[in-house]
């Protein structure tokens, strides 16, 4: 009788652990759904991977974390911006066409892209999501256009344009994952 007891007792705490182990993998399954259309699954991927909410999140809560990863992204624009402005105007000669793209870049990554972020935000709460997909093709835009003012002015910065590659790829994700709304 004790033995039926820690039989039953082993199966149904092997049913609650393997049961919380699908779940998460069904879950996982939906992430890799929702990245499959994106230019670069991998990014996408990644981006889930390190916010823990992802593997509990539905298709507008994934889009909401991959516009957190692109909100963090825009933190590490903004700062290498800033700190490569900081440098070039140290810099008494030269480089004036790149100063003065640097210093659109710095403006627009600051201050233009944190609105449209909060607004593509503010649409998927809503659930306005014509007005969040605009929002976060809106946002593309601007380090698109802040890359080619800057290898125009001929300034050659691998670091900086990875990022703004990556920001890319994330801006199309979030853009892909929306539109299926």
């Amino acid at each position: 009788m004790m033995m039926m007891k820690m039989i039953k007792f082993l199966l149904v705490t092997l049913v609650v652990v393997l049961s919380g182990q699908i779940s998460s993998y069904a879950d996982k399954g939906l992430m890799i759904r929702e990245c499959h259309n994106a230019r670069v699954p991998t990014i996408c991927m990644q981006c889930l991977e390190s916010d823990r909410e992802s593997v509990h999140a539905d298709p507008v809560g994934i889009a909401s974390i991959v516009i957190k990863c692109l909100d963090s992204n825009l933190n590490v624009l903004t700062k290498q911006c800033r700190n490569i402005t900081k440098l070039l105007l140290e810099k008494e000669k030269d480089g004036d066409a790149i100063k003065i793209a640097l210093e659109g870049c710095k403006k627009d990554l600051s201050e233009a892209i944190r609105k449209a972020l909060s607004d593509a935000k503010k649409g998927l709460k809503t659930g306005d999501y014509d007005k969040a997909g605009q929002s976060i093709k809106h946002v593309l835009g601007f380090p698109l256009m802040c890359k080619y003012n800057l290898q125009t002015a001929e300034f050659d910065f691998t670091p900086f344009y990875s990022q703004i590659n990556i920001y890319a790829q994330l801006s199309d994700a979030t853009m892909r994952i929306i539109d299926r709304f």
